[in-house]
């Protein structure tokens, strides 16, 4: 990353706050210890390796449709849910699929770093939608589903990236009633949905005739454990998108991957570690809440990233390169916009990727005094 390499050229790191990399509990060593160990012990390791399935075996759709209840319930059908290798090998697949060469996709003005590019890689056009701190405002939904004709929205409605925003039930009501009337496909990008167990149910659960669900591993359990679950409105759309790609490979999930993923799934090891995430990051964020409580900081209880609004008077990007002259990193506004579109005064502060709670404390308090609070 650059703010990686500017770190490591200009000073000693003290806090990296720029990547979305979820804390790792002390419990997290031994478990995969013990389930590397008990795969290797496997007289059938080899062929475990020599192929791939893709969408995942029988067993790891099982562990998936498991994995997505709390949120979506248990009456999602197999043929609805597919495995892929992470957020971004299912986003770019539902975008070649959904919205299509030349197509359009609307999204936050604000949103995942990493969607910029996928949609240039989709060879998609993108256009950010403004939000409130309730995320999307529908009459702005409304008027380009109206006057732009979009293929489909992406939305991150839980804990958004960066703004934190937890899009209420009823926001959620009108942006699904507002795309089933202009036939827009949603995408729902739930990635920090498990770490928010009281948020409000999923835009899919309230309207899955037209939204496709994409949870991802990466935040709740472990960033390497790259693999993501996708339930579609039907097993008839479910193999519309995935039936031409099937002979792909650039979406499959790694057999390995999906054997510890499926592994804990099954015996509760994957829920344990997500809620220790989900204590350590409510830690975390409380830190920030008290440290910088003089700022016009924007957060939610647990949230692994916190969204700092800056005064008229104090330059971000000057924030940024002083505060990377004392060893901390963080990420301002431009690096989450989807468009051309003008961004606020702000930065995010990534709060989980510091390995330890105390170098986050550290952080904080230059940042603190870097705003004179």
């Amino acid at each position: 990353m650059p703010e990686q390499a500017a770190l490591e050229a200009d000073a000693p790191i003290v806090a990296d706050f720029t990547r979305s990399i979820p804390p790792t509990p002390p419990i997290f060593r031994a478990r995969l210890s013990a389930s590397l160990s008990e795969l290797a012990a496997n007289p059938h390791l080899d062929m475990l390796v020599r192929t791939s399935a893709s969408g995942g075996t029988p067993s790891d759709q099982e562990a998936g449709l498991k994995w997505l209840e709390p949120k979506l319930g248990d009456q999602i059908a197999t043929g609805r849910m597919t495995v892929t290798n992470g957020t971004q090998g299912a986003v770019l697949l539902l975008l070649e699929a959904l919205v299509g060469q030349n197509g359009l996709l609307l999204t936050e003005a604000l949103s995942w770093g990493a969607l910029r590019e996928i949609g240039r890689r989709a060879h998609v056009r993108i256009k950010g939608l403004p939000i409130d701190d309730d995320g999307i405002i529908p009459d702005a939904f409304e008027a380009a589903c109206r006057d732009l004709r979009p293929k489909a929205l992406y939305c991150n409605p839980t804990d958004q990236n960066p703004t934190t925003a937890i899009m209420s039930e009823t926001r959620r009501r009108q942006i699904a009633e507002i795309a089933r009337h202009y036939g827009v496909a949603i995408i729902e990008d739930d990635a920090l949905g498990r770490l928010h167990p009281g948020s409000p149910a999923p835009i899919a659960s309230i309207a899955p005739d037209i939204t496709w669900y994409v949870m991802g591993l990466t935040k709740c359990v472990a960033q390497g454990l790259r693999l993501a679950y996708v339930a579609g409105p039907s097993v008839a759309d479910t193999q519309r998108v995935i039936g031409p790609a099937h002979k792909l490979s650039f979406w499959a999930p790694n057999p390995l991957t999906t054997a510890i993923a499926t592994r804990w799934i099954g015996d509760g090891t994957a829920e344990e570690i997500c809620t220790a995430i989900r204590h350590e990051s409510k830690k975390r964020e409380e830190l920030a809440s008290s440290l910088l409580s003089g700022a016009d900081l924007v957060s939610k209880p647990g949230a692994m990233h916190v969204w700092l609004r800056l005064p008229p008077e104090q330059d971000r990007h000057q924030l940024v390169a002083s505060l990377k002259d004392k060893g901390v990193a963080i990420r301002p506004a431009e690096l989450f916009a989807v468009d051309d579109t003008p961004v606020p005064n702000a930065v995010r502060l990534s709060l989980s990727s510091p390995l330890d709670r105390s170098h986050v404390e550290q952080g904080l308090r230059i940042i603190a005094a870097a705003l004179k609070l």
